[in-house]
């Protein structure tokens, strides 16, 4: 018999599942990359596929929040989705989410961690249920595709903060 794994908003079986992970060292600490993770609203400034993100209270473990891609799918969305979970929060280590997609769940996770003078940047994302190849059509190969983009902003960034404080 095939286990059948229940989410928030869905079930799904295994072998309907898609999972991307990417990596990247970046030249700055974890302690620098933090706040640009943990503040949901800046996070349309180092990610190319959102135009916009909030939170519907602290960042932490529960909260809910919304994400608006950018363009007609963003349109879309606005109109139909539901709201993303935080699935887990360890401060300068890792956010997680779920995002509940259509018969199933997309899973994100950032996770950072010290490596010698930078960090490992990593991006991971599952998307589950029946409807996960269209998903990946719709946003998630988009999602792997801007890694690289992601991680030059959000060192611009951890940069232009460094030398405001300086």
């Amino acid at each position: 018999m095939t286990p059948v794994y229940e989410t928030d908003s869905s079930v799904y079986r295994p072998g309907m599942t898609w999972t991307r992970t990417s990596r990247e060292i970046l030249p700055c600490p974890p302690s620098a990359l933090w706040p640009l993770l943990a503040d949901f609203g800046r996070w349309p400034d180092w990610d190319p596929d959102l135009s916009s993100a909030e939170l519907h209270g602290p960042a932490e473990t529960g909260t809910t929040g919304f994400l608006v891609p950018t363009g007609f799918r963003g349109r879309v969305h606005s109109r139909v989705a539901e709201a993303f979970t935080i699935t887990s929060l360890v401060q300068e280590r890792e956010i997680a989410l779920r995002q509940p997609i259509p018969l199933g769940a997309m899973d994100l996770v950032f996770r950072l961690t010290s490596v010698g003078d930078g960090t490992e940047f990593v991006q991971e994302i599952t998307l589950g249920g029946p409807m996960h190849a269209v998903m990946v059509a719709v946003i998630a190969g988009d999602v792997v595709k801007h890694f690289d983009v992601k991680c030059a902003r959000l060192v611009e960034l951890a940069a232009a903060q460094a030398d405001h404080d300086a």
